[in-house]
């Protein structure tokens, strides 16, 4: 992604000068330890491009209990949109997971 600014054009990364994760990444990146077992799974499916109906499908749980989650995570997250909270789950598994697993984890917590 490059951003435009004062005619100058720059990729637009996840790192400041120093090599580490912007103040307004690590935030929410910190808080992604907060969530629960079954929030976890629920974000990292998120993060993959799932819909409610996908995650309960997989999670053989309801679409309810799925948006209760996502509520959860987006306060927990301190985000404002689902978006956003994929965003921070494709962000935590770039900086400290590597690649994307086949399946997210689905254990039961």
């Amino acid at each position: 992604m490059y951003l435009v600014a004062d005619g100058k054009q720059g990729a637009v990364g996840l790192h400041g000068d120093g090599g580490l994760a912007s103040a307004r990444w690590r935030a929410e990146l910190t808080r992604v330890g907060s969530l629960s077992g079954r929030e976890r799974q629920v974000f990292d499916l998120i993060g993959a491009g799932h819909s409610n109906r996908g995650i309960a499908d997989r999670l053989h749980v309801t679409e309810r209990t799925v948006k209760a989650h996502v509520a959860s995570i987006l306060a927990k997250l301190g985000v404002e949109s689902r978006l956003q909270a994929g965003l921070v789950a494709q962000v935590h598994q770039l900086m400290y997971e590597g690649t994307w697993p086949e399946e997210p984890r689905m254990s039961d917590t």
